[in-house]
């Protein structure tokens, strides 16, 4: 594991570990993964699709998609809603989210080298430029339909304006900030779909996704791992 990524992310464990205990664990506790699909609240940066074991082991062919740029979930209620109304009778819904950070070979936070790239660049590329957009004061001016999801980024972490940009690395405060927007985001829209899918079992793995140099591997902070009978 790089040096940075371990002063920071001590806990963090591979993404291949990850998806091979929450699968075991599914199989213990008796569920069966012909029964389950899947969901992510993920950046929709293509560093991102490194979950090809849940494919392997889950009864659809991919993730549903709920996030968007940054991986707040930008499908909403209608989106969530549509995703329950496929898991299979009796089944499970996995859901997995939280923002993504990368970390280079030569300790750069925030960037990787991305495949056939001569310079690294940056990653997560929506919350680098919410940064930038924050110091220069540019969160309140923001209103382009046609950027519709930066604009909401932005405006979530602008919030935070001060502790992000006191911190002396302004990513790594501005990655917590959109975990907590994230989860608080899934939470209610969750709290809004479930009532109406009554016997689905859900399973929640939130925390941050860290992206290494293309020839790495990426590992995931958990934050919160758990799973809710409805």
């Amino acid at each position: 594991m790089y040096e940075a990524l371990s002063k920071y992310y001590s806990n963090a464990i591979s993404i291949s570990k990850l998806q091979i205990n929450a699968c075991a664990e599914i199989h213990n506790k008796g569920w069966n993964g012909d029964h389950s699909i899947w969901a992510t609240s993920l950046c929709s940066d293509e560093v991102n699709f490194g979950f090809q074991h849940f494919n392997e082991k889950m009864a659809a062919p991919g993730p549903f998609i709920l996030g968007g740029i940054s991986g707040l979930p930008f499908v909403g209620k209608t989106g969530m809603k549509a995703f329950l109304s496929h898991v299979p009778t009796n089944g499970l819904a996995l859901i997995v989210y939280g923002p993504h950070i990368g970390f280079t070979k030569d300790g750069l936070i925030g960037k990787v080298y991305r495949k056939n790239q001569q310079k690294p660049s940056s990653c997560c590329g929506s919350i680098s430029a919410a940064v930038i957009a924050i110091r220069e004061n540019h969160a309140g001016a923001l209103d382009d339909p046609s950027d519709y999801q930066q604009t909401k980024v932005i405006q979530y972490l602008s919030m935070y304006k001060e502790e992000i940009l006191q911190h002396e690395n302004p990513i790594l405060i501005a990655t917590e900030k959109a975990y907590e927007s994230i989860e608080e985001n899934l939470n209610h829209i969750l709290e809004e779909s479930l009532p109406l899918f009554p016997g689905i079992r859900i399973g929640l793995i939130g925390g941050i996704q860290i992206n290494t140099d293309f020839w790495g591997e990426d590992y995931f902070d958990i934050r919160r791992y758990e799973w809710i009978q409805n």
